[in-house]
């Protein structure tokens, strides 16, 4: 290993914070990485969603960079479903007919199912912004 370089005061000053980097890389909270992977995981993530009438599929929407929300008001059983379990305490009958991958915790399948996928893809968007700026 080098040794330790010091650096004078006024260069250390003149250096960007850790924020404005993130901020300048596009990987802060509400940058183009973040965004890129939200909309990502958006998109694989209908898959996952049970289907019935499809009105808790259609009520996914992205919110900001970094969230997406089901449900809502206008859909009280879209807790229910996503825990699997019935208000009455039964298991969720789900209609996998739609899909193998539909079932209780979307999100989590999801991980498990195309995570690694979602990681390939969001180095591939990084190292293009490398490329093109």
């Amino acid at each position: 290993m080098g040794a330790l370089r010091v650096f004078p005061k006024k260069q250390l000053k003149s250096l960007p914070s850790v924020g404005e980097l993130k901020k300048k890389l596009g990987v802060d909270s509400t940058g183009r990485v973040q965004s890129f992977v939200t909309d990502d995981v958006f998109t694989r993530l209908i898959d996952y969603i049970p289907l019935k009438s499809g009105r808790l599929r259609l009520s996914a929407k992205k919110v900001s960079p970094t969230k997406i929300s089901i449900g809502g008001a206008g859909i009280p059983y879209a807790r229910a479903q996503f825990f699997g379990v019935t208000k009455s305490g039964k298991p969720f009958d789900y209609n996998t007919a739609a899909g193998a991958k539909i079932g209780a915790h979307w999100d989590m399948r999801l991980v498990q199912g195309e995570g690694a996928q979602i990681v390939a893809d969001a180095n591939k968007y990084v190292k293009g912004l490398k490329k093109h700026g």
